[in-house]
């Protein structure tokens, strides 16, 4: 396996660290029911959605690429 696990590009890397982000987010306004006033849902939400548009144009311009080298 590579060392930088399938993230062979800049967008791929922000999009999944932004969509990481956003659960540890989430996940600590679950455990610490204390934070959630300074854990937005809607930062949350707009992390997660952007990291995932991220992924995707990530992963459209790896199979792009790989098909440009085939």
């Amino acid at each position: 396996m590579s060392k930088d696990f399938g993230l062979s590009n800049i967008y791929l890397k922000v999009g999944f660290a932004l969509v990481a982000i956003s659960l540890a987010m989430l996940v600590a306004a679950f455990v610490v029911p204390s934070a959630t006033r300074y854990l937005n849902g809607g930062i949350a939400g707009f992390c997660f959605v952007s990291g995932a548009v991220l992924y995707v144009i990530g992963r459209i311009a790896q199979v792009r690429r790989s098909r440009a080298q085939a």
